[in-house]
């Protein structure tokens, strides 16, 4: 029998940014909140009323990823770890996409003025030059989902 879902081994994450691919095994914080303050409108009968307000988002969180050591990705990563007046925190909008195990695009994730917040690199090794990359944070103003 066919499985209706594919499974947690079926999927893996793909992050574009910069003009580069990388791929990860595991994103989380994905999520958009209406945000509700109580404010009251003063008179005989004080009313309070809960009117929104613009969204709060959280952060992406990627997991197990791997680049190569000199890619675009660690760069920014690196630039943004530490902004100077010369060189100013970069915002870039970046797409991630959850693909199947044959490569094909189920749904993509535009996220806009995004980026890194943490960095953390595991060991690098030198025979295939690539870094592991155990979790990238991304902050990010909104974003918007499409289906492939």
């Amino acid at each position: 029998m066919k499985q209706p879902y594919p499974t947690a081994s079926d999927f893996y994450f793909e992050l574009s940014a910069n003009g580069e691919q990388t791929s990860f095994k595991e994103a989380v914080g994905i999520s958009t909140e209406v945000v509700l303050p109580r404010t009251i409108k003063e008179g005989e009968n004080p009313f309070k009323y809960r009117l929104p307000s613009m969204p709060k988002t959280g952060n992406l969180v990627l997991k197990n990823g791997r680049s190569l050591q000199n890619s675009k990705l660690l760069q920014w990563c690196n630039a943004s770890q530490n902004p100077t007046a010369e060189a100013p925190l970069d915002k870039s909008k970046v797409e991630l996409h959850i693909k199947d195990a044959n490569g094909k695009s189920l749904l993509e994730w535009t996220l806009y003025n995004a980026y890194p917040v943490k960095n953390t690199a595991g060991a690098a090794k030198s025979k295939s030059n690539e870094t592991e990359i155990q979790d990238l944070e991304l902050a990010y103003s909104f974003y918007t989902l499409s289906k492939k």
